[in-house]
């Protein structure tokens, strides 16, 4: 809950669809219709599907398809060898091809979102002289690809897509939530605060997280990497308050 929930808050590709909106009249309505869909259809179907998996393991039902026992197939493999087990060819290439579009819809807004922020904030900032549209354009895309590349290197050392997943989550979620919720509803928009407890806060979750150790009360590390983040950004906009002007002409966009 405590990496899974606040992840709607920072998750960068709604944001992309946020700002893409004409209205925010607009924006508001999608809001609605996606968290209507997400919640009674998809979340509890796929744990639905899950179970289903489960049970046909346990029955044998996949067991041609294993060759062994199904308690050492990887947990991951259960749903599509269910669906293969249970739907005729073309029925299954069908419900594949949707999970693959949706794989590939959110991987290219995560590999936009982040080749657009390192070029705004850390390359731009560091070139003496403004470029073209179509330099831009193709540094952005030299990153994107440099991004992807990395991204599947990381994915390639993960055991499986469930602990890749929970990883990026916490990592986000422990240095964006706390200089998010700051700047929306307590108005701060403190750009070394948010700094210091990006860094400070995703730090702490991905050391702890990694550590051979058993944590205090038998918490996620993302609990320690949250409370590290808010305390850096009170300390930090306590130490280096915003200026006026900084306050009111950073975006939260731009922070996020």
């Amino acid at each position: 809950m405590v990496t899974i929930v606040p992840i709607w808050c920072v998750g960068m590709t709604l944001y992309q669809r946020i700002y893409a909106s004409r209205s925010e009249k607009s924006a508001k309505k999608a809001w609605y219709i996606a968290g209507f869909l997400e919640w009674p259809l998809m979340a509890f179907m796929g744990v639905a599907l899950g179970l289903l998996g489960r049970v046909a393991a346990d029955q044998g039902l996949l067991a041609h398809l294993i060759g062994g026992d199904a308690s050492t197939m990887d947990p991951e493999l259960g749903l599509p060898l269910l669906l293969r087990a249970i739907l005729p060819v073309g029925f299954l290439g069908l419900v594949l091809a949707a999970y693959f579009s949706a794989i590939l819809s959110t991987a290219d807004s995560c590999l936009m979102a982040a080749s657009g922020n390192v070029l705004t904030d850390i390359v731009s900032p560091l070139q003496k002289k403004e470029q073209s549209t179509k330099q831009v354009l193709r540094l952005s895309q030299w990153l994107t690809l440099a991004l992807g590349i990395l991204a599947m290197v990381i994915a390639a050392k993960m055991d499986n897509v469930l602990s890749l997943m929970l990883a990026s989550y916490a990592f986000m979620v422990s240095g964006l939530l706390v200089p998010l919720l700051a700047a929306v509803f307590l108005g701060k928009r403190n750009a070394n605060a948010a700094l210091a407890a990006m860094t400070g806060g995703g730090l702490t979750t991905i050391v702890l997280g990694n550590l051979p150790i058993d944590l205090p009360l038998g918490l996620d590390p993302n609990v320690f990497g949250i409370t590290t983040s808010a305390i850096l950004f009170l300390l930090t906009d306590r130490l280096f308050p915003a200026s006026t002007l900084q306050a009111v002409s950073t975006p939260i966009a731009h922070e996020h």
